[in-house]
């Protein structure tokens, strides 16, 4: 799954890129059958959609952080004792 986070936040990347040249330069994105095209604020508005979902799965795939260590001086590491509700080893 990390994998397919990285390559959603590459094309969300990509997809800015284009929503940024698609908002200066619209005649790039033109219809090749009619010649129309797109206006200005309907490639900004897609676009920013195109990056918003592509953010919101990436964001959901991304897996948590593991959690910390016990640091020294902390109940845990200087008690000797298991953490609560773990299982107690033989000395």
């Amino acid at each position: 799954m990390p994998l397919l986070a990285e390559i959603l936040s590459v094309l969300a990347l990509l997809l800015a890129l284009a929503t940024v040249v698609g908002v200066i330069a619209p005649s790039l994105f033109r219809n090749r059958k009619t010649g129309e095209a797109p206006k200005r604020l309907s490639l900004l508005v897609w676009g920013c959609i195109a990056v918003l979902v592509a953010m919101i799965l990436a964001g959901s795939l991304v897996p948590p952080p593991p959690a910390p260590p016990a640091r020294n001086g902390t109940p845990e590491a200087t008690s000797g004792l298991p953490p609560a509700g773990g299982p107690s080893l033989p000395a």
